[in-house]
């Protein structure tokens, strides 16, 4: 049996008095696994990903990281995280991609910078590492970021809408670059998304759909055979032959 490296059971997590978040969430992530959470605006999925680092502390419920309740938690090296906003919080700067990859090593732990950007699809390092990060299309930016929370070899990758800033076109391409590492590199991956359509080509993929005090966990083929995806959202999701097409009505 393999390791469940993230366990959730009933999590729930308020801001304010009354106002939760996410309420009543359970889950578990095998190793080697890939879990996309899907769900609209303001669902919570950002939320299970900051209790899922610590950034927010549960209201109730517990989780588990790697077999060690989360308070006793240590070892962060083993976690890779992109948050949701850091393009525009990091694209502004004038530091290079070189720069930013050297500051993100642990001595010991590192992969050569020249071997991570390879790993995300860079053939080229060279020709990106002295650029400064607001020189990058939205695509390469993606890249780098996930190249950032690679490069110290982490387990389990947490990535918080990593297609929000590349075009309809790349984000198939992204998606299928998180496959192969996870396949390559046996890395297990937690992806959050609102894009129900991109996943289209991962029907056999574990999913946990969840909005607020809604949630369903099973593959995506399961979600969009079911009425789950219509109860997360809010409205009907059209299910058509090249995958689901959602339909606000």
């Amino acid at each position: 049996m393999r390791e469940v490296v993230v366990r959730v059971k009933d999590l729930s997590v308020s801001y304010s008095r009354g106002q939760y978040a996410v309420r009543g969430v359970s889950f578990e992530v095998p190793r080697g696994d890939m879990l996309y959470i899907l769900g609209p605006n303001g669902a919570g999925k950002s939320t299970i990903l900051r209790a899922l680092i610590g950034a927010v502390k549960p209201a109730s419920g517990s989780i588990e990281l790697f077999g060690t309740p989360i308070e006793r938690f240590k070892e962060w090296w083993r976690i890779g995280y992109v948050p949701q906003n850091a393009m525009s919080q990091l694209s502004r700067t004038s530091v290079s991609v070189e720069e930013v990859l050297r500051a993100s090593r642990i001595r010991g732990r590192a992969m050569d910078v020249n071997e991570v950007l390879r790993l995300v699809g860079f053939q080229d390092p060279g020709s990106v590492l002295k650029r400064p990060l607001f020189h990058l299309s939205g695509g390469q930016f993606q890249r780098v970021l996930l190249a950032i929370s690679l490069i110290n070899g982490p387990e389990l990758l947490l990535l918080d809408e990593p297609t929000a800033y590349i075009d309809v076109t790349g984000v198939s391409d992204f998606l299928k670059l998180i496959t192969r590492l996870n396949r390559e590199l046996g890395t297990t991956v937690i992806t959050v998304t609102h894009d129900v359509s991109a996943l289209a080509a991962f029907r056999s993929s574990k999913v946990l759909c969840v909005n607020r005090d809604r949630s369903f966990f099973g593959t995506l083929g399961e979600v969009i055979a079911s009425e789950e995806l219509c109860n997360v959202y809010g409205f009907h999701v059209l299910t058509l032959g090249h995958g689901p097409e959602v339909v606000e009505e």
